[in-house]
């Protein structure tokens, strides 16, 4: 056995200042302390809070918080109130209060959060149906020793007939502030309590009130009008599986098919985004420019609320949590940035259980539901930017007249010289009208560079979208070219002369199809080129299939062509602007098609009097309606991460050779349905 052997047990013995120590790491700063207290009045299923602020500018001052909840007894108060980290009998399983609430706060933060605030706090306290009220007395400073242990330091308590709350509720009256007040805390104050609660609900009638003898301005219940006044607003509602219900505005709901790339796990979530524009009279359109602008300095950013309650730190000030400064700088136009937006997401424990907080408690854990999560946001946002821009920037529908008309600026200064003329004598007379011809050829001539100008610029924009399918069939010929290429390699050695022949034939049709398929985005050159021909539609629907067929067969799509008409079919354009036009339907199908069962698109042309009628169809979930009027405008899209450009580009290049283009609304059909109509080529028999 060996000598001096000793074994036992050992206990942590934690002095005082610990409960002081931990405290300053949970609270940062008297504004959060406020906001603690107001979660354990919720927490204790108050219906309502009222914070008073008696001559805080001065460290005698006092601040009073009153709840109307189930108040405490003595029990209560020794057995839970007094254990840091306790549970307390009326929280059952899931962490809800016996009102049916989520519980916000955490064990044993109300006790740091008066400690934080002031030296001393008395705690007044009934519960519901007692006659009596228990008053204790904590002196946080007694806990600020480093001689002293945590069970040595004794507070005081009574019960007592019930002087001080007629019913149930409690009452902590903190003296001795450690912080004086001063009008920047009120702000941050009422700020953060009025984001605390979310907008889409009204949690149980839970109010918050705050009065100040020392800053009346901030006393009251705490409300916001402003954002009734926003000039951009967006409610969506995200189903947790394939539905995103979309209201711009207070308009009609549409619902939205999620067309992401890949499913969302972050379950469901309400979002709710308000736009502002930051110039000076649209501010002004608001209220108070000066009243305004600082509103938006405190509110700007994107705030999470779990059950009802805010998530921090996202939406505070500076927090870009979504990188929307960031994402602003590749497009400074369209995109809004972080001192844009006042944003409210709605989660839950029980909906979005992947969604979970940092062991920190600074914000959610970073996950793939996290990140499906900012791809909603995302998808909505562009949403409300889309519609922003048409509202900002109306586009006015792009034609080419037949017969040249005045402009708006020609008309009214050729109207006045010719009245001028009128007036004037004979020689300033006929020098007005020379100018006035002149005045016409030069607007003539700039009015046909503008139009040449616009139809380059289409042309070359519809090559950049054809470029977006071109890698995926290119590959596959290239593929091709080099599986034929070892063929030949190997029957140059021991094969027949006709498997050469079959493989030269194959590389052909590859170089073929190559050629055919870079042709849609090579930019078409001036000279002959530029001049539009006579182009049989049919036949060049049919060569058009086979140009995108690779792609086709890389998303199990089918293709169908409906072109059966007697006769001669022909249009004015040249091959390579119908094949844009087509591409970029087929494009926006591609993304529409996905995860449809039997993907297909089928392409329907007929004669009409005059015109060329092609309507380009797929099977797909269709466009929203409350996306029909705007989809060929610049930047609306309807799926995750789109440009918004394709139909706007189409309906560029059909306007400009005189036809138009639209979406056909009636609900007979299914999918997407896009009908366009072209002015036909007329024999050379019936020309004069």
């Amino acid at each position: 056995m060996t000598e001096g052997l000793q074994a036992g047990y050992v206990e942590f013995r934690p002095r005082a200042r610990l409960l002081k120590l931990i405290g300053a790491e949970l609270i940062s700063d008297d504004v959060l302390a406020i906001t603690e207290l107001v979660k354990n009045a919720h927490d204790a299923d108050a219906s309502s809070v009222a914070l008073e602020f008696h001559g805080v500018t001065r460290p005698e001052g006092t601040i009073i918080v009153r709840d109307d909840g189930h108040g405490m007894d003595l029990e209560v108060l020794h057995g839970h109130w007094m254990e840091p980290a306790g549970t307390l009998k009326w929280r059952a399983e899931g962490r809800i209060t016996r009102a049916g609430r989520r519980v916000l706060g955490e064990k044993g933060v109300g006790r740091f959060a008066a400690d934080k605030l002031a030296r001393t706090l008395e705690l007044v306290s009934r519960r519901n149906g007692d006659a009596r009220e228990i008053r204790a007395i904590f002196d946080w400073d007694e806990f600020d020793s480093e001689t002293r242990m945590l069970s040595e330091v004794k507070s005081r308590w009574e019960v007592r007939p019930a002087s001080e709350l007629p019913r149930h509720g409690t009452i902590l009256r903190m003296t001795g502030l450690r912080t004086p007040w001063n009008e920047r805390m009120f702000r941050r104050l009422c700020t953060r309590l009025a984001r605390l609660r979310s907008p889409f609900r009204e949690l149980d009638s839970f109010t918050i009130r705050i009065d100040s003898d020392e800053f009346p301005q901030y006393s009251g219940e705490l409300r916001s009008s402003i954002l009734d006044r926003a000039p951009y607003r967006i409610d969506a509602i995200f189903d947790g599986k394939q539905t995103v219900d979309i209201n711009l505005n207070n308009s009609r709901s549409v619902e939205h098919l999620w067309n992401g790339h890949g499913d969302l796990k972050c379950g469901p979530v309400r979002v709710r985004l308000f736009g502002f524009d930051l110039e000076t009279e649209s501010i002004a359109r608001i209220g108070p420019r000066m009243e305004v602008r600082a509103w938006l300095k405190e509110w700007s950013g994107v705030s999470v609320y779990r059950d009802g309650f805010r998530v921090w730190p996202y939406g505070e000030p500076h927090d870009d949590w979504l990188r929307l400064d960031q994402r602003r700088v590749n497009n400074p136009v369209v995109r809004l940035s972080n001192n844009q937006v006042v944003g409210f997401v709605e989660i839950t424990r029980d909906g979005n259980p992947e969604l979970v907080d940092q062991t920190n408690r600074e914000g959610l854990l970073h996950s793939t539901s996290f990140d499906d999560l900012r791809r909603l946001l995302y998808f909505v946002l562009q949403i409300l930017e889309a519609e922003r821009q048409s509202l900002r920037h109306p586009a006015p529908p792009v034609r080419q007249p037949k017969h040249r008309e005045r402009t708006a600026l020609e008309a009214p200064m050729l109207s006045q010289l010719e009245r001028l003329a009128g007036i004037a004598p004979a020689e300033i007379a006929s020098e007005l009208r020379r100018f006035a011809v002149k005045l016409g050829e030069r607007t003539a001539r700039e009015e046909a560079e503008r139009w040449r100008f616009i139809e380059g610029y289409s042309e070359l924009a519809a090559a950049g979208q054809a470029a977006i399918g071109l890698s995926q069939s290119v590959h596959a010929a290239i593929g091709r070219i080099r599986a034929e290429l070892e063929s030949i390699r190997a029957a140059l050695g021991h094969r027949p002369v006709h498997t050469v022949t079959s493989s030269l034939r194959g590389l052909e049709a590859a170089m073929t199809m190559i050629e055919k398929r870079v042709s849609v985005v090579t930019p078409i050159e001036q000279g002959t080129r530029n001049r539009r021909r006579a182009i049989d539609v049919p036949a060049e629907l049919a060569s058009f299939r086979d140009v995108v067929d690779p792609l086709l067969v890389a998303h199990g799509i089918r293709m169908r062509l409906n072109t059966a008409h007697k006769g001669v079919l022909r249009i004015e354009m040249r091959p390579e602007s119908f094949y844009r036009i087509l591409h970029i339907l087929t494009t926006n199908s591609l993304e529409w098609l996905h995860g449809v069962k039997k993907p297909e698109i089928q392409i329907t042309a007929r004669a009409l009097p005059g015109h060329c009628e092609v309507i380009f169809s797929d099977n797909g979930p269709g466009i929203a309606g409350g996306l029909a009027e705007k989809v060929f405008e610049p930047l609306v899209s309807g799926r995750e991460g789109g440009n918004g450009m394709g139909l706007t580009i189409a309906s560029n290049i059909v306007a400009l050779h005189g036809g138009c283009i639209k979406l056909i609304t009636d609900r007979r059909r299914h999918g997407a349905n896009i009908r366009i109509l072209l002015p036909r080529k007329r024999p050379r028999a019936t020309m004069h």
